[in-house]
């Protein structure tokens, strides 16, 4: 008699429910070009006056373009506001339109890291988001709140 172990079942069961279930979760995001904006909202970075970083980070727009596997498999990827940043994804829920995403990035400004935390709405062409992120420079508290939005813009992505 043949056996199947709890971590063949497991994941199968999962895909089936994600993707069989009607009405429980909401598709994720459409692969193209992607537009995103993002607005600072407030910014305590010990040495930094809060006036300098918002002329320097006060908005950002920024595009990318997931293939159809990232924008299914790495949603996560399109809400990524550093593309030059190291992260490691803690949670990732997009249900029926929410999206809850917690990560831990890294980057040239912040090489402790930060707690990136971001709550918001989404459909499959656009998200709108409130971010809080935390952490420490220098031994010191960080905490950074951002809004942003998204919208796709093209449903192929344009060549440089």
């Amino acid at each position: 008699m043949m056996r199947i172990s709890a971590t063949v079942i497991a994941p199968a069961l999962a895909f089936a429910v994600l993707t069989l279930a009607p009405g429980t979760t909401s598709p994720g995001f459409a692969p193209g070009q992607w537009e995103h904006h993002t607005n600072l909202v407030s910014a305590s970075v010990p040495g930094v006056p809060q006036w300098l970083i918002k002329l320097v980070a006060g908005h950002s727009i920024r595009r990318n373009c997931p293939s159809a596997e990232e924008a299914q498999y790495h949603p996560e990827r399109l809400l990524q506001g550093d593309d030059n940043a190291t992260c490691k994804l803690r949670k990732l829920s997009m249900l029926d339109g929410k999206l809850e995403f917690d990560t831990f990035c890294t980057n040239k400004r912040f090489p402790d890291g930060l707690l990136v935390s971001s709550r918001g709405t989404y459909t499959s062409t656009s998200y709108a988001i409130s971010t809080t992120s935390t952490g420490t420079k220098d031994g010191k508290p960080v905490r950074i709140l951002t809004t942003g939005s998204g919208k796709r813009i093209a449903g192929t992505c344009e060549k440089p």
